[in-house]
């Protein structure tokens, strides 16, 4: 078994290999679970992670995780900035947000979580979980890269969906929730807005998700990948605003590029 330091030490050069530098501001999603074969204890193996990034983009750095809580959507269940779990958003999301200094975004059901340097801009956002004034537009304003952690980003890029919004495909609207929120000592239900397909149609997203912006992005050295080689769990970072501009041309080109086929039953086209 190795020992924590010595784990730190590889994730760094491995972080630092995706050529995360002094200051930059990440995002970090992913499944970890590679790195238990370290034989370390799980809360030593996200500390030593979260020690590798804070290495390697220093005290000006920034990283951000997911802790979004679907869970709660169409339910009672009060959002609690502070205490409510993110949901399937991974062990080492939930270690950041329970992390001391980390600032969480408000909005019940997609709240990004983060410690750093810009962690401000999750203290003002708008109350839709994409578009104009949510942490994505937020991320993009800011350089912001996304590193992938044992998911290869195709599965798992939730800037895609910030895209939709932009462009405004027609298979999507903006649904408002009022859902019940904590806010200091009292309960009161609010307004929040996600953007949510239609039901009544033949809507089905691509089998390959998100491969065909990343082919493009390979073929333009836009995605870098490293392995840890002592566990075998892969990494990839790329630059939001690549994929933002790479998606963006597809969605111009063919708004109905993101599905399998354009739907045949078209409730928003009555």
């Amino acid at each position: 078994m190795k020992s924590k330091q010595i784990l730190i030490s590889e994730l760094t050069e491995c972080i630092q290999n995706l050529e995360i530098n002094n200051a930059d501001t990440l995002y970090t999603t992913g499944n970890v679970s590679r790195l238990a074969r370290s034989r370390l204890k799980k809360d030593d193996i996200l500390d030593a992670l979260l020690s590798s990034f804070k290495i390697s983009i220093g005290d000006k750095g920034t990283l951000f995780a997911p802790s979004a809580s679907m869970n709660l959507c169409n339910t009672n269940t009060v959002f609690d900035i502070e205490n409510t779990p993110s949901h399937e958003m991974g062990a080492f999301s939930e270690y950041l947000r329970q992390s001391k200094n980390s600032v969480r975004s408000f909005h019940p059901f997609w709240s990004i979580c983060g410690v750093g340097h810009n962690t401000d801009i999750l203290k003002n956002v708008s109350r839709h979980s994409y578009g104009v004034g949510s942490p994505w537009s937020k991320f993009l304003n800011h350089n912001t890269k996304q590193v992938n952690l044992g998911v290869h980003p195709s599965k798992a890029v939730t800037l895609i969906h910030h895209l939709e919004v932009i462009t405004g495909v027609p298979y999507r609207y903006t649904k408002e929730f009022i859902h019940p929120v904590k806010r200091g000592n009292d309960i009161v239900s609010e307004p929040f807005y996600m953007s949510v397909m239609y039901a009544k149609s033949n809507i089905k997203k691509r089998e390959a998700l998100n491969e065909h912006y990343f082919e493009i992005m390979n073929q333009k050295n836009m995605l870098l990948e490293t392995i840890h080689e002592s566990t075998g769990m892969k990494m990839w970072s790329f630059k939001m605003a690549d994929f933002y501009d790479v998606a963006l041309e597809y969605f111009v080109n063919d708004i109905y590029n993101y599905l399998e086929h354009p739907p045949k039953i078209r409730p928003y086209s009555n």
